[in-house]
């Protein structure tokens, strides 16, 4: 799919790992090399599992070729950890705190490389006070009714 390459993940693989979420952490290896990644659903019980350009070129592969792959479900914690800043921050908004909570971890991640890549102290703390009004900003994300189960 565009110039992201995926595979289709079978759906008994995907029915072994108990994967009946549309989003479903796995780890494990692309042709030897550790990869920790997210299957997503492609419908019908089955998933696909994207194959970041890092491993593809490790590899020398491209769409089209073949690879061993070994996943297993990831059951660890994904949920970066919060710069010192952010956390004072977020505890000072109620508002941004629920918007930041409603993210996928996945853009949490995200967000937070942006804020690590800040150098001083002066830069974090600027980032985070922007990133925070423009948290305050944004509706707080409605949680699905699978969510609330």
């Amino acid at each position: 799919m565009g110039v992201i390459r995926y595979v289709d993940v079978p759906a008994k693989v995907s029915a072994a790992l108990k994967a009946d979420e549309a989003h479903v952490p796995v780890r494990g290896t692309v042709g030897g090399v550790p990869v920790v990644t997210t299957m997503v659903s492609r419908g019908n019980g089955a998933h696909r599992m994207a194959i970041h350009g890092n491993i593809r070129k490790k590899l020398h592969v491209d769409a089209g070729g073949v690879v061993e792959i070994a996943i297993e479900r990831d059951r660890e914690s994904r949920e970066p950890v919060l710069p010192r800043a952010m956390v004072l921050a977020l505890g000072q908004s109620p508002r941004a705190q629920a918007v930041f909570r409603g993210m996928t971890v996945a853009m949490r991640r995200q967000i937070l490389r942006y804020l690590d890549q800040a150098k001083q102290q002066a830069t974090l703390e600027r980032r985070v006070a922007s990133f925070v009004r423009r948290l305050e900003k944004m509706p707080p994300k409605k949680k699905s009714a699978k969510a609330e189960r």
